[in-house]
């Protein structure tokens, strides 16, 4: 049985309490000896009866081993290990073994020039322990905004930043068990150590991410299986996800949902990039803002050209945009292109999907309203619900004014109708721009 244990410190608070119900616990087990529980526990017998002492809070790891070495249920455990932690002092808690532990800072560089946002990033501030979405379609920035709030809190996660980016990965487990591999690496678990099944690859990232502040993005997200596995609700630390989707598969994920950027805020980031031209010609900042479909991709595009072409006036680059078809062979800069961001979008669409944004595309061009019900406005003959879901899904719809409402932006409309003159029927898809 072992010596007596000193009693708790009744004056202990919630610090106190959740020793007593340790000690509860282990006198329900038979009250087994601590060196008897360390050996399930793989903890020492000091550091498991110190978890039991009252005078520290002790870590959720060692919590959860003296928890299941006495046959208490984890999730019960870490549930009353959260409402502790929460009511204890800040000196109360037992700080978990740092020393030595790399400290990852895998985040890109913070994006420069993001405007407005201001509500979507309060939003995104707002929320803690629970991991959230950032989604929307194709070049709104979503990116941008995620990788904006994740350096905005970085400094308070004091254990490091995780990044990955899951465009080239596979879809559905595959993909989950690459992020999980490369994350837990960059948490010093060695590659030998490593769990083989996406299970306890799972299990054993959710339990460092308990235990250390980190902030995690995982960009370009295009399934809930790619994800699913890394998501945990944590006190300390916050998970990001940015996906073309909505991922409807995810339950009980807060979402922020961008759409384009209000006209004001559209012209006001090219009358910044365009500097004295704008103050010349304000009205063209509008006009320029309206072609480019206030799509903060195309707009970031524009600037970045305005920039490097400081004294071709703003009429003139109107002017060229207006040309049938010239905005997307124009709106390219580097690596960054509308036209090769759509075409991504597009290669994933089935056949189905990809002649009903054909058809959309010969509409009359004052943007027909898509039903989440099936019905085009302008058109006669209904369409499945499913497909108007998956080019939403693909962000090449995107949400209108009203409630169940879909518009098909100016600029995607431009991209399918080029499509359509280069190759004869959407069956031939693939070989767009190729």
């Amino acid at each position: 049985m072992g010596r007596p244990e000193k009693p708790v410190d009744s004056t202990g608070g919630a610090v106190a309490a959740f020793a007593s119900e340790l000690r509860a616990l282990r006198a329900k087990a038979g009250n087994p000896t601590y060196r008897d529980m360390a050996r399930t526990a793989l903890y020492s017998s000091s550091v498991l009866s110190s978890a039991a002492s009252g005078r520290r809070l002790p870590t959720l790891k060692v919590a959860l081993a003296f928890a299941a070495a006495c046959g208490g249920d984890r999730e019960t455990w870490r549930r009353r290990w959260l409402a502790a932690a929460d009511a204890r002092p800040a000196e109360q808690v037992e700080p978990p073994a740092r020393a030595g532990l790399p400290r990852p800072a895998q985040l890109p560089l913070r994006p420069r020039g993001l405007v407005g946002r201001d509500a979507e990033l309060a939003g995104l501030a707002a929320r803690a322990g629970a991991p959230v979405l950032v989604c929307g379609p194709v070049g709104v920035g979503k990116s941008h905004l995620a990788l904006r709030h994740a350096h905005d809190i970085a400094p308070a996660m004091v254990d490091g930043q995780l990044y990955a980016d899951l465009a080239p990965l596979p879809d559905g487990p595959a993909g989950a068990a690459a992020v999980l591999a490369g994350f837990l690496t960059a948490l010093g678990v060695p590659g030998t150590a490593l769990p083989a099944s996406v299970d306890q690859r799972a299990g054993l990232y959710r339990s460092l991410l308990a235990e250390r502040r980190l902030v995690v993005l995982m960009d370009n997200v295009r399934d809930e299986r790619q994800v699913r596995p890394l998501l945990a609700e944590t006190r300390a630390s916050v998970t990001i996800v940015v996906s073309r989707s909505s991922l409807p598969g995810l339950h009980g994920v807060p979402r922020t949902r961008l759409d384009v950027l209000p006209r004001a805020d559209a012209a006001a980031m090219i009358a910044a990039a365009a500097g004295g031209r704008a103050a010349a010609d304000p009205a063209a900042c509008d006009r320029l803002a309206a072609l480019c479909g206030d799509l903060p991709l195309a707009l970031d595009i524009l600037a970045r050209k305005l920039v490097s072409n400081p004294h071709v006036p703003l009429g003139a680059v109107a002017a060229r945009l207006a040309e049938p078809g010239a905005a997307l062979r124009w709106l390219r800069v580097g690596d960054l292109s509308v036209r090769e961001s759509l075409d991504s979008a597009c290669l994933r669409l089935s056949a189905p999907a990809w002649a009903l944004l054909t058809g959309l595309a010969t509409l009359p061009a004052d943007r027909p309203v898509v039903w989440a019900c099936g019905r085009v406005d302008g058109a006669g003959e209904p369409v499945a619900e499913d497909l108007v879901v998956e080019l939403a899904d693909a962000g090449l719809l995107r949400h209108g004014d009203r409630a169940g409402a879909y518009l098909l932006d100016p600029l995607v409309r431009a991209f399918v109708t080029t499509a359509m003159a280069v190759l004869d029927g959407p069956a031939n898809r693939e070989l767009i721009h190729r």
